[in-house]
């Protein structure tokens, strides 16, 4: 798919009379990609049903052969929402890329259509615990259907998805629009002006920085509130992010909320936690949606560590080392922390301690990465 941000996707909203939904269609699937869509009451496959990562990178597919029977008709008009996932970034980046739609029919709509991510047998019970986050983009959004099994639809709205990862973070000038019109507007900005998102007690699989508590304790000295994203309640973050002028984050999938409600003045810095480019994506939103890039820190030593068993291409469950003193030395620079020189890196002792720590909690081996 052709993807270029500066490009308006209103003129190819689609209004369908009976369309057929599918989430699990006929054929094979590929990688990230499986068969599904939506189809025409006369059999068509309406390609803007498709489903992205990226630009080239497809999620839902046109399956193979011709469109199944409907096991059930969906009276009243609903907005496709296209693949629904329960993970946060990937929800926030992939399955809110069509809501814009909403600023550009002229019509009631009854709710939302989504593709579920997995196949369950209460199919119910998986868009349960996401229907908060869609009434803070739109009430009639939380009256959400996630069929497991072909459905028609007395009315349906298709829209292009316009927001993604990496050259999809840019987002569709309308996707920009309506986040900013309406997205979580009824949440009033509350908590503290300097932040920093922490992972030090996300469960041990998770990759994160060693002597994370040592950071912690030194942006604290220098009146940074710890923040804990995955412990609060998604109006708390929301309000703290409003709230913040000054944020430092891993590159990590809070910073795809924060990225929503931050404005031009506030300042970022993204300190890397793993090889690699994955902080691109965190810069392309920001500037998008803020028009400012945020600051990239790379103060990694070269040291890193897996558990026993995951995958060489897992970088998000790397445990990484910081030169701390660089760090420090960076954040000064830039204006986040005013007694760099308090800075240091910690013994090899305490990090070796803190591996065996880890390992024993998650009853695996720390491997280093060669």
């Amino acid at each position: 798919m052709a993807f270029d941000p500066q490009v308006p996707l209103a003129p190819r909203i689609q209004i369908l009379e009976n369309a057929i939904v599918v989430p699990f269609g006929a054929g094979k699937r590929s990688g990230v990609r499986r068969p599904g869509g939506v189809y025409t009451a006369d059999g068509v496959f309406v390609d803007d049903s498709t489903c992205y990562r990226t630009s080239d990178l497809a999620t839902i597919a046109r399956p193979k052969g011709k469109a199944p029977e409907p096991v059930e008709h969906l009276k009243g008009t609903h907005l496709y929402g296209g693949l629904l996932y329960q993970h946060f970034g990937h929800f926030l980046a992939e399955s809110t890329g069509r809501f814009w739609a909403l600023n550009h029919v002229d019509m009631p709509v009854d709710g939302s259509v989504f593709l579920p991510k997995k196949k369950l047998t209460w199919p119910k019970r998986y868009a349960r615990p996401l229907r908060g986050w869609l009434a803070h983009f739109d009430p009639v959004l939380a009256n959400v259907q996630a069929p497991v099994e072909p459905v028609s639809v007395e009315r349906l709205i298709i829209a292009p998805q316009g927001f993604g990862t990496n050259d999809m973070m840019w987002a569709c000038p309308e996707y920009r629009d309506y986040v900013h019109g309406h997205f979580a507007k009824d949440i009033p900005a509350a908590g503290a002006e300097k932040v920093y998102i922490s992972r030090s007690k996300l469960f041990s699989k998770r990759g994160r920085y060693l002597a994370e508590e040592r950071i912690e304790q030194l942006l604290m000295d220098e009146g940074y509130t710890i923040f804990h994203p995955q412990a609060e309640p998604l109006e708390v973050q929301i309000a703290q992010y409003k709230a913040a002028t000054h944020i430092i984050s891993s590159d990590s999938s809070a910073l795809h909320l924060a990225a929503f409600f931050m404005g031009g003045e506030d300042q970022i810095a993204i300190v890397k936690r793993r090889p690699g480019r994955i902080f691109e994506d965190f810069l392309w939103q920001f500037e998008s949606f803020t028009g400012k890039r945020p600051a990239v820190i790379d103060a990694l030593n070269g040291a890193a560590y897996r558990f026993e068993g995951t995958g060489e291409g897992q970088t998000s469950e790397l445990f990484t080392e910081l030169d701390l003193r660089a760090l420090g030395a960076e954040l000064g620079a830039l204006g986040f922390v005013s007694a760099p020189s308090k800075w240091r890196n910690p013994t090899a002792k305490a990090l070796a301690e803190e591996r065996a720590e880890w390992a024993a909690r998650a009853e695996r081996a720390l491997e280093p990465v060669v």
